[in-house]
């Protein structure tokens, strides 16, 4: 084959390639082309992107109203709270201990110790049956006082096991 024939042939080769590219290019996508979730955000235009905006203070229309919801649990009759102190003095050795309790039908939701000026507190915690409040001080001179305050409003306790 000569050389003429070679580069007549490579051109006719090139030609039917790009004709048959070119042919297909110009078939338009339709969305049935397109494969469902497969165009994201980054594969639309400016202006397709601006289309999807709604206007700036639009809302939409209000939905309708959904049913009623169930009555909630009566709240408490009174929300007035008791706070109650006493001192207590240390004995001989230094300790103070002692315990203030709620009023009947009454429950701690706080208290506290304050010890006094050479006292150390050692225990600042409600009363096991969530009725009052225990401190405990010790390292202190005979006669020092402490304070132990509880604070109660109206209810019941219940007492979890420690942990739960």
């Amino acid at each position: 084959m000569s050389k003429s024939w070679r580069t007549a042939l490579a051109v006719g080769v090139i030609v039917a390639v790009f004709a048959a590219t070119s042919a297909g290019a110009a078939k338009f996508i339709t969305g049935g082309d397109i494969k469902n979730g497969s165009i994201g955000l980054k594969d639309l235009s400016k202006a397709a992107k601006r289309g999807l905006k709604g206007k700036a203070g639009a809302t939409g229309a209000t939905g309708p109203q959904g049913p009623t919801g169930p009555q909630g649990p009566a709240g408490p009759a009174s929300l007035s709270t008791t706070v109650r102190s006493q001192n207590f003095t240390a004995d001989s050795g230094g300790s103070a201990r002692g315990e203030v309790r709620c009023p009947a039908g009454m429950v701690a939701t706080g208290g506290g110790v304050s010890p006094g000026l050479t006292l150390v507190t050692v225990t600042d915690e409600p009363s096991g049956d969530g009725q009052g409040w225990m401190g405990a001080a010790n390292a202190g001179a005979p006669s020092d006082t402490m304070k132990v305050t509880v604070i109660c409003t109206p209810g019941s306790a219940t007492v979890l096991p420690t942990g739960s």
